[in-house]
């Protein structure tokens, strides 16, 4: 699949699943744009990354919790490429094994403003200025198909995003514009899991779950988000591709 002449932003693009996702779509040909909150140093490096596939690539820092933000890092995308076809709403924080009775209501504030306010907006503002033709993705959660103790805060702030996505699908498809959630499950090696072992007993526990035998990898979840992103999935949207190995959980 060749993504060559599309541009794509990714937030929460210079680490972990971000980073894979955006570094999959400069490797086929994508103009990228690396997004980061905080730390400047690991979204250089993407860029650096991505410019070695022979594409152009840039790294804006924004908050995606904050709308005005959000605004300036489309602004930032289209005043560097002229245009944006892929939209991927990446950004998010994770905080799990949490029973609901301990939930404090600044663990609820915060993440949803990161979970559910910054992909509300950020698809907003996909659906506003991506291209005719162009492909918007949720990056959501397998904890939303799969209840479990632990995850009420978590799998709830990443549920809404899920609705948004099936309005906006039947508002937007008329542009030939898809909108799709995708939601992987525990991810080795990004996230909770950043340079956690196999000996980890709540990663042996989620393993007993997953009939393939491992946790996803970035470039598992990077497989299906360029499938989503490339012309070939023009007739899915409005939909919610799952994938977490078969998991129980």
């Amino acid at each position: 699949m060749t993504l060559k002449g599309k541009a794509a932003l990714v937030t929460g693009s210079s680490k972990g699943l971000g980073r894979a996702v955006a570094l999959r779509f400069a490797e086929r040909g994508a103009d990228v744009v690396i997004n980061y909150s905080r730390e400047k140093a690991p979204a250089d490096e993407a860029v650096a990354q991505a410019t070695a596939s022979g594409v152009r690539a840039i790294a804006v820092q924004a908050d995606v919790s904050d709308v005005a933000q959000i605004e300036r890092l489309f602004q930032a995308a289209l005043d560097a490429f002229g245009k944006l076809d892929i939209v991927v709403a990446n950004a998010g924080i994770e905080k799990v094994n949490v029973p609901v009775t301990e939930i404090t209501e600044d663990d609820y504030d915060l993440l949803f403003r990161v979970n559910t306010k910054g992909p509300f907006f950020v698809l907003q503002a996909a659906a506003r200025h991506i291209a005719d033709g162009g492909r918007i993705i949720n990056m959501a959660s397998s904890s939303t198909a799969r209840p479990q103790p632990g995850l009420g805060l978590y799998g709830t702030s990443k549920t809404a995003p899920k609705y948004l996505v099936k309005v906006l699908a039947q508002e937007i498809g008329h542009r030939g514009v898809t909108v799709n959630s995708l939601l992987p499950g525990p991810i080795d090696g990004a996230g909770i899991f950043t340079g956690v072992g196999d000996d980890d007993p709540y990663k042996k526990a989620l393993l007993e779950t997953i009939p393939i035998g491992r946790l996803a990898k970035p470039e598992d979840v990077a497989d299906v988000a360029e499938f989503l992103a490339g012309d070939r999935s023009f007739f899915l949207t409005g939909e919610e591709v799952l994938m977490n190995g078969g998991s129980s959980n």
